[in-house]
């Protein structure tokens, strides 16, 4: 085996280990760094996203410079696709901005249309969030057939573009992609893409028995699109991982929380556990009133990219069933000094003695703005070094 196949197994097995909560050689050292490794690299988003190959540029910037072990995913969002099938959901405010989504683009599904979604999501999103959403499919045929050919033919060049990239990363850096696939709880599907997120919050005080029916409906097709993600690679030696961002929690009472949130989670969390497959949530703000909630999880199976919460709290209450990522504050990757970050990193370290943590930042980095580079290379360094278990 070449050296640098030799340091791309090592990296995965330090990184698979540490998911399983056994004690690696050290802590490893995740990027989380999306939109902003377009930046790094000279690029705009605007520019990766229309061209892939600049996208892989930024990476293998992004591998050869900042000292980490893995690299959370291919960030860019296809274009073509985008073109091809007339989304108008994303805008950027200027040239040099990043994109953006307003929630009032996802309100189009009408309040009184939670029935007939219930009753067959996978033929409501077919026949009526798809013409919403994309004007072309809303045509008629042969139009949107042929809007549908070149959308698909678009996505099948981009998911290639995007396999030559994770090749590349590993010849050439010996690097590592962690995500395989996204998925999305079915609530914050409705009210992201949906209903918006004001739509989704009446709902629920509104229409809660037709809420939580929908959630329930719509969490087998989240499972098999899930599933699909990870059969559409080609076979791994560690089991495939997904990615879970969660959205609404935080802004959701105790007992809403309980209702239309945890019973789907937890089923969606043990399938993808029962079936060898490693699902990541991101805990998008704080969390520490459901980590009760997350001792249930299948030990061992599940991880979790955290946001917020107190090292020592979330060790105490959940070492021996997940592995914890994540808590270093991009802000201080932004407004800090050198030695401010290596004392905060010192202390999230001390905080997780005894493994189960992988380094990261609490928020994909994604502005240009959101870290300076030469703070996450001395801060990546440290980790490294000091973050050997004896």
């Amino acid at each position: 085996m070449s050296e640098v196949m030799n340091l791309y197994q090592e990296r995965l097995d330090r990184v698979f280990k540490t998911l399983r909560l056994e004690q690696a050689d050290r802590v490893p050292v995740l990027a989380t760094y999306g939109t902003w490794s377009s930046y790094f690299a000279g690029y705009t988003d605007a520019e990766t996203n229309w061209d892939t190959d600049k996208c892989g540029k930024a990476l293998m910037k992004v591998a050869d410079e900042l000292s980490v072990d893995m690299i959370h995913m291919i960030y860019n969002r296809p274009g073509g696709v985008y073109q091809a099938l007339g989304s108008s959901a994303f805008h950027y405010l200027s040239d040099s901005n990043i994109v953006q989504y307003s929630d009032e683009s996802a309100q189009i599904m009408k309040d009184d249309e939670y029935p007939e979604f219930t009753k067959d999501p996978f033929k409501f999103l077919v026949e009526k969030v798809l013409p919403r959403k994309y004007t072309e499919l809303a045509k008629d045929s042969p139009m949107k057939d042929l809007a549908f050919a070149k959308g698909a033919m678009k996505f099948g060049m981009y998911g290639a573009q995007k396999g030559g990239i994770e090749g590349a990363l590993a010849a050439q850096y010996g690097m590592p992609l962690l995500f395989d696939g996204i998925i999305l709880h079915p609530l914050d599907w409705i009210a992201d893409f949906f209903r918006g997120i004001k739509g989704a919050f009446m709902d629920i005080r509104r229409r809660p028995a037709e809420f939580a029916e929908a959630i329930q409906a719509f969490t087998p097709l989240v499972i098999r699109l899930g599933m699909g993600q990870v059969h559409m690679g080609p076979p791994k030696p560690n089991p495939k991982v997904l990615l879970f961002p969660l959205h609404l929690p935080p802004m959701l009472k105790t007992s809403d929380f309980d209702k239309f949130y945890w019973p789907s989670f937890k089923m969606i969390m043990e399938f993808f556990a029962a079936h060898n497959v490693y699902v990541i949530p991101f805990y998008e703000g704080d969390w520490s009133r459901y980590y009760n909630h997350l001792q249930e999880l299948p030990a061992k199976k599940t991880m979790g990219w955290f946001e917020h919460g107190d090292p020592k709290e979330l060790k105490d209450k959940l070492k021996d069933t997940l592995c914890i990522i994540g808590l270093f504050p991009a802000t201080l990757l932004q407004y800090g000094t050198k030695e401010e970050c290596i004392a905060k990193a010192k202390e999230l370290i001390d905080g997780m003695a005894g493994g189960g943590y992988i380094f990261g930042t609490d928020k994909e980095l994604l502005a240009p703005a959101d870290g300076k580079a030469e703070n996450i290379i001395a801060v990546n360094k440290f980790v490294m070094e000091y973050g050997i278990y004896k």
